[in-house]
């Protein structure tokens, strides 16, 4: 007995493979940008500057966590608002600790920071950063933001999961059905091309 092997098989897998691959990159972003931070009530912010750098060059994706201010140490990295602005967030390396605050720095900066930073100003301490991610994820932001970016990475992503799970639900519904018009379909292709555009296989 031989059944007929449709080469469209061999791209629909490879659809497959690659909305998998997809999906899992979407996943880990989740996972990073959103439950993490979450699970760890901590907060994300990208570094512009590169007042740290090498610690933390710029482009660094950084987390931030909720500190207790009497448990930073010399050395530690924290983020803060600078007197000037608190629209604004800073995150240098503590380098004194005076009784008004923490005296702070850069570590491409040869002079500490010229003001004192209050307890109160203190946002959290960085935990941890991740090079150049902080620049991916701010181009794809606000590359999301275009309707055509938001198409490309939401939209078209979704319309392809959706349609492969109802084409697998509809597999195993009506499996006989669908292997039925399959032949025939195939039957109608092999009358219009040469034989080498299909195979046949012996079945197991």
């Amino acid at each position: 007995m031989y059944y007929i092997v449709d080469k469209g098989d061999k791209v629909r897998r490879l659809a497959k493979w690659l909305t998998n691959i997809l999906l899992v990159l979407v996943v880990l972003v989740a996972i990073f940008a959103i439950i993490l931070p979450t699970a760890l009530s901590a907060s994300l912010a990208i570094v512009y500057s590169s007042s740290m750098t090498p610690e933390m060059p710029a482009g660094s994706l950084a987390l931030m966590e909720p500190v207790d201010t009497a448990t930073i140490e010399v050395g530690d990295i924290i983020a803060f608002n600078p007197p000037w602005d608190e629209d604004v967030t800073v995150s240098h390396r503590v380098v004194e600790i005076v009784s008004t605050g923490f005296v702070t720095k850069g570590d491409a900066v040869e002079d500490s920071d010229p003001f004192i930073i209050p307890e109160e100003n203190v946002i959290g301490r960085v935990s941890w950063h991740i090079p150049l991610v902080g620049y991916g994820l701010n181009e794809m932001r606000h590359f999301a933001r275009m309707v055509w970016g938001f198409c490309l990475l939401v939209v078209l992503p979704a319309m392809v999961i959706f349609g492969s799970a109802i084409r697998d639900v509809n597999f195993m519904v009506s499996p006989g059905k669908r292997r039925a018009r399959l032949r025939k379909k195939m039957a109608e292709r092999l009358k219009k091309r040469s034989p080498r555009s299909w195979q046949l296989k012996r079945a197991r």
